[in-house]
């Protein structure tokens, strides 16, 4: 015993000892350029040490395992100066520093050897089922009145927009409910625009939009198809900016700068406020009187953004509010509006004593629309207010693992009220609550090439969702996991998961497009359902591959299924008071993309092609389900954009030569944009009748005096017609010029529908005749930024 205390003791001592000869520190921050906006793919590198890492997708980096000391880091990113900075590694320590980047003047010989370039796979991250977007992309756009994010995204793979005048967004299979739209982690219920070429974001604003069509990881929830991630830029922290916009449609302006003097390393304090106001229905029947035979386009919508940030070049916290209006008055087939309004705050947060970043967000907003169609008897109105708060706790690894959990809650309450052809009144007043905790982990597994290099060969993502329903008192339990094995050349990429949501919609399956857009929680009482619950539920399975062909060219292809276990909808084949007022439906969707993207300074080229099918199946006679296509189901899908930029700015200094201008952009840019789709299912009209109603006076109504209202036969065989294919040609043209390089001047010239496609919108029932979309429209926009 006293042998094996002797033992103890020396065992002990050697594991002490180890621990004081492993004393090793970390340092970690962030890299951003001077407006206070992270340059992601920077690195951050310690001569002496040599050790560097690279910043993710919030500018960010670690550097672990570091010997203590004072040493000498460097950061640099391609076209900015290089910054250098003592830093103390202190044993077991953290130590924050963070590098503001200031944009190189003078024009080098330098090869751009740093970041993620176009045709390069991203070996360190599971991208399948996500296309990131920024804000020169949407720019590039050929766009009715101004560049929208709205007019990029239906050229996506998997995505389905309905119409240019009162489309909806679909997502490889999933109703626009299904789809969260997230701003700074704030929940937006109206992102859109009535008009389907608009959605309620300035791209000025815009900092990035990761939008995951499927198979999302477990920091999101409370939907079953996908996740649309939009972060806003801050205010300028360095100087004061502008921009002042006219075009045929619309008027905007954005003003930021900073608040006092700017702080160290990219901090202080600033601004951001953003307007646009859309008045089509007054300059279209002036400029446009051969759209809708004179009438014009009855659309006219207000956007209100503003933004404060406070910073000390690592740290921040925003605080952001937005107000949305939107107005069509079309008569036939319905007047609608909506308005939406809301604000909210986040931060981030990296303790000096400790390695942990720290996020959060508290927000709150509100939606209410209300519609008035002529097919309907009595108007539907629909309201959803709400908050939602995240708090996230995250750490970085080896300088690439990530590992971060965290809690999300929301309560929301909705207000619904619907009439169908049969008089019988749905409405629902409910509040709810929900709660989730969430655990992401991203490992990236190396190997040792035959020179001595690391290769990044798999990168592999669990992640696990605990989502708690209050109005339900169900606990779902959402595991979910993305994968990429890499060859050099090439990857392979794997994703599936499980995902539910408490929020269906009211909109109606016969309408060959949706104006509106109910919001309702699900009922505690559900017809024919197949679970425990009443929640919607999915499931996820999706996988690709990526090549590397030619320098600047990615080549993606995916393919994807979704199985929806149980999704609730209205029963608008109500006709007896004890008829159920929801009902189940069964969904399926599956299908695949080739996606090809060719980028450089001067040329961009995105095509794709897709090809899907969507299918629902009601349980309304559980004997003899029905199944038939909703109305986004389209089945072929093409897409072409392409754009050219020539002529540079050149500036020349007496004492350095040629230098870049404040406006590093071309004189001359050309963009175009074709797309192509098959046509729409819609239910066929069979015949006219005259609908006599007994909802005044019951049994005592007098049939012989009564106007009765015009009714529909419809088809037995729900949207068992198909819409002719869509297919539509863009294209626009800009000529820019710099005032004294302070201020940026540009003219652009564009056009929609360019051989004047008649595309249909929709078949008037009422009237019988054919609802075209937009024909060949050109627009003059003129901008000023300074």
């Amino acid at each position: 015993m006293k042998a094996l205390g002797h033992l103890g003791l020396l065992l002990g001592l050697l594991w002490a000892g180890a621990g004081l000869l492993a004393q090793t520190g970390q340092v970690r921050g962030t890299v951003v350029n001077l407006d206070g906006e992270p340059l992601v793919g920077a690195t951050v590198y310690i001569p002496a040490l040599k050790a560097g890492a690279y910043t993710n997708e919030e500018g960010i980096y670690s550097l672990n395992k570091l010997e203590p000391g004072t040493y000498e880091a460097l950061a640099f990113y391609f076209g900015y100066d290089t910054l250098r900075q003592e830093v103390v590694v202190e044993p077991n320590g953290f130590a924050t520093v963070g590098f503001a980047l200031e944009e190189r003047l003078v024009y080098t010989n330098e090869v751009e050897i740093l970041g993620q370039k176009t045709g390069e796979i991203q070996k360190t991250q599971v991208d399948i089922g996500v296309t990131s977007i920024s804000a020169p992309e949407i720019k590039l756009m050929p766009s009715l009145g101004s560049a929208d994010l709205a007019q990029f995204l239906q050229v996506l793979p998997g995505v389905v927009f309905t119409g240019d005048q009162g489309g909806q967004l679909y997502i490889r299979g999933g109703t626009p409910i299904q789809n969260m739209v997230l701003m700074d982690d704030m929940i937006l219920y109206s992102p859109f625009h009535s008009i389907g070429l608009f959605s309620v974001f300035d791209p000025d604003y815009i900092r990035k939009v990761d939008v995951y069509s499927a198979a999302f990881p477990g920091k999101f929830g409370g939907r079953i198809s996908s996740i649309m991630d939009i972060k806003t830029r801050n205010g300028s922290f360095s100087k004061f900016k502008g921009k002042l916009e006219l075009n045929n449609f619309s008027a905007s302006a954005l003003i930021e700068g900073p608040l006092g003097k700017p702080g160290q390393n990219g901090g202080g304090v600033s601004y951001l406020l953003s307007a646009r106001n859309n008045f089509l229905d007054q300059t279209s029947t002036r400029l446009y009187p051969y759209v809708n035979n004179g009438d014009g386009l009855p659309f006219n919508f207000l956007d209100l953004y503003g933004k404060l940030t406070l910073s000390d070049g690592v740290n921040y916290a925003s605080f952001f509010g937005f107000s949305h209006t939107d107005n069509v008055n079309y008569g036939f087939p319905a007047d609608i509006g909506w308005d939406s309004y809301g604000g909210g705050g986040n931060f981030q947060l990296l303790p000096s004593g400790a390695g942990a970043i720290i996020s959060g967000t508290f927000a709150y907003s509100q939606y209410a629309t209300a519609l008035q169609s002529q097919s309907e008897t009595f108007p539907r109105r629909s309201s959803i207010q709400g908050f939602n708060g995240t708090l996230k706790v995250g750490y970085i690894f080896n300088s690439v693992d990530e590992f971060a959990f965290g809690t999300t809650f929301l309560g929301f309450s909705t207000d619904y009220v619907f009439t169908n052809s049969f008089g019988f009144r749905t409405t629902q007043q409910a509040s709810n609550t929900e709660a989730a905790v969430f655990a992401n982990y991203k490992k990236v597994i190396q190997v040792n090439t035959t020179g001595g290099n690391k290769f990044e060969r798999a990168v592999i993502e669990p992640s696990v969702r605990a989502h708690f329903y209050n109005n339900q008192s169900s606990i779902q339990i959402e595991p979910r996991l993305r994968a990429k094995l890499n060859f050099p050349g090439l990857s392979f990429s794997f994703g599936t998961g499980l995902y539910s949501q408490n929020l269906l919609a009211a909109v109606s399956d016969r309408d060959v497009v949706n104006l509106f857009q109910g919001f309702l929680s699900a009922p505690e009482n559900l017809a024919y359902r197949v679970r425990n619950n009443t929640l919607q539920t999915a499931y996820h399975f999706l996988g690709g591959v990526e090549a590397e062909i030619v320098p600047n060219l990615s080549t993606t292809v995916e393919g994807w299924y979704k199985g929806f276990t149980q999704l609730t909808n209205i029963n608008r084949d109500k006709i007896f008071a004890e008829d159920p007022d929801y009902i189940t439906e069964l969904g399926e969707a599956y299908g695949w993309d080739v996606i090809l993207k060719y980028n450089t300074r001067k040329t961009y080229f995105y095509a794709n092609y897709g090809w899907a099918k969507v299918t629902r199946t009601d349980r309304i006679q559980t004997d003899n389900p029905r199944t038939y296509p909703p109305i986004f189901d389209r089945r072929h899908t093409a897409n072409v954009v392409a754009a050219y930029k020539t002529g540079t700015f050149d500036l020349v200094d007496s004492e350095r030569g040629r230098i870049k201008p404040k406006f590093d952009d071309n004189k001359w840019e050309f963009s175009i944009r074709w797309s192509l789709g098959s046509g729409f299912p819609f239910t066929q009209t069979q015949g006219y009748f005259e609908k006599l109603t007994f909802l005044d006076n019951g049994a005592q109504t007098d049939l012989a005096t009564q106007n009765g209202l015009l009714g529909l036969i419809l088809a037995s065989d729900l949207n068992g017609g198909r819409l002719p294919y869509y297919h539509r040609l863009d294209a626009s043209a800009r000529r820019r010029w710099v005032i004294a390089n302070q201020m940026l001047l540009e003219l652009n010239l564009s056009a929609i529908n360019l051989y004047n496609r008649k595309n249909i919108f929709y078949f008037d029932r009422v009237r019988f005749a054919p609802v075209y979309q937009l024909p060949v429209m050109p627009n003059l926009s003129v901008t000023l930024r300074y």
